[in-house]
Parts: C-alpha cells; sequence; structure tokens
C-alpha cells in the first residue's frame, strides 16, 4: 500500500476592496471596473481520493461582451498534486509522483436557445517529478502540448440543469470526460449526480457520486458558489476508493 495520502495545494484567489474616497483617477479606475463586470469568474477547488490528491485554480475573462453572450473567451489554469502508481520497476511495487501543470486556452462561446457550447485549444505544460526512478514511466518529467476542451451547457427548465464536457491533451496523452444534471431543490440548493472517465498513462478511471451546490450571495458583492461532490472512483492502475471534491465559482 502506498504511504502517500494527497497532499494537495489549491491556489486562493480574493478580491480587492474598493477605495471609499474619491482620488484622482478614480473615475477611470470605475470605468475599468465596469467594463469587467461580468466578464470574468474565477474559480479553485481541490479532489481527494485513496492513492491521488489535486488542486487547482483558474480564471476565464470574456474581453468584448458580458459571460453570458456569444463571444471569445480567453481561460487560464494551474494546479498541483501528488499520485501514486503501481509499477514493478521500484521496490514494493508502487512510486509516488508530484505532479504540477498549467494551461492558456482560447474559444469561443455559442448560444442557441437554452443551449450554451463553449470550445477551447490552447497549450498544457505538465511536470512529473517521480520519488523513484522509473523507466517505464513515459510521463516522468516536463512536457509540452496542446490542449482541446469542449463544455455543453443546457437548462432544461427552471429546475433541472445538464452539463458535459471533454478534453483531451497532446502533452500526457490523457483524454477526460464529465457529465452532470442538478435539480434545483430551494434556491440556496442544487442536487445533483455526476459521472466522469479519464483515460491516461498509466491509468483508466471511473466515478459516480453524488453533489450539492449552494449558492453564496450577498448584495452585489459576493455572488459565489460553493459546490462540494462524493462518490466512488474505480481505477485500472490503483486501488478503487471513495473521492471527494470541494470548488469554489466566484464570478467579478
Amino acid at each position: 500500500m502506498p504511504s502517500s495520502p494527497a497532499r494537495l495545494f489549491a491556489p486562493l484567489l480574493a478580491a480587492t476592496a474598493v477605495a471609499a474616497c474619491p482620488l484622482p483617477g478614480a473615475a477611470a479606475e470605475e470605468g475599468a471596473e465596469a467594463s469587467l463586470r461580468r466578464r470574468l469568474y474565477f474559480y479553485t477547488g481541490v479532489d481527494i481520493a485513496r492513492d491521488s490528491g489535486y488542486g487547482w485554480g483558474g480564471m476565464a475573462w470574456a474581453p468584448f461582451a458580458p459571460m453570458d453572450r456569444e463571444g471569445l473567451r480567453l481561460r487560464t489554469q494551474a494546479g498541483g498534486g501528488r499520485y501514486d502508481y503501481r509499477t514493478q520497476a521500484v521496490a514494493g511495487g508502487w512510486n509516488s509522483v508530484d505532479k504540477t501543470d498549467g494551461e492558456v486556452l482560447l474559444g469561443w462561446q455559442f448560444l442557441r436557445g437554452r443551449h450554451a457550447l463553449a470550445l477551447y485549444a490552447g497549450v498544457n505544460i505538465i511536470d512529473n517529478r517521480l520519488d523513484t526512478p522509473d523507466p517505464g514511466n513515459r510521463d516522468a518529467g516536463t512536457h509540452w502540448g496542446g490542449k482541446a476542451v469542449a463544455e455543453w451547457f443546457y437548462r432544461l427548465d427552471e429546475r433541472w440543469t445538464l452539463t458535459a464536457s471533454l478534453s483531451g491533451s497532446t502533452a500526457d496523452g490523457s483524454v477526460s470526460g464529465r457529465a452532470t444534471a442538478a435539480w434545483r431543490a430551494f434556491p440556496w440548493l442544487d442536487l445533483g449526480v455526476e459521472a466522469g472517465a479519464t483515460s491516461d498513462w498509466p491509468d483508466e478511471s471511473a466515478r459516480l457520486g453524488l453533489f450539492l451546490a449552494c449558492p453564496l450571495r450577498s448584495g452585489e458583492w459576493l455572488n459565489w458558489e460553493l459546490r462540494a461532490a462524493a462518490g466512488w472512483n474505480w481505477s485500472g492502475d490503483s486501488d478503487d476508493s471513495p473521492y471527494g471534491t470541494l470548488s469554489l465559482f466566484i464570478p467579478f
């Protein structure tokens, strides 16, 4: 059994306060802030399973129109964590890896009725630092590549929302997909089910779980959403185990 539970590093993102007294240039600053309103969002989260842990943070920007309209999108994300995998190349049959990655993507959001589809493409960098050298691990070291992402959102009615996403990276040859269905139980609570699958070296995994999402709203300045999910993860390389995810969505 591996001795390394997930040690996570999750980027923290925070908004700054606005000065109360008018100063020279304050009008220009207010104009810049107004031009970004509804055009930025931030997000961060952590995901923990038996033999892996990962934390991430990122942001997206719509330079020419609000987020709820069609248009260009620029998105960047960075993350890091730790995972264990089975290998006969090291004593004990397990090796541990510290992983960091980052990406910059350019895309476009399309709107058709209640449907929204966002397509992204860009560059991806992944760095894997092995505790013990393993000549058979082709992901060891630093790798650059291209990445493509497709995200679909559909509001079925006032209570039901469906989402799906698919992504792939040539940096590590990974492909992953995810789908969710959410039901608005109360104005302050969404309940839902999620499913996902990932294929990369050395693992192929699938998961199924439940989640709840709570809006954290207070006036104009706080319009966040906190999301918690838990379920079961099936792994082709490691041990099957429960998983848990906690994430925060922060629109500007």
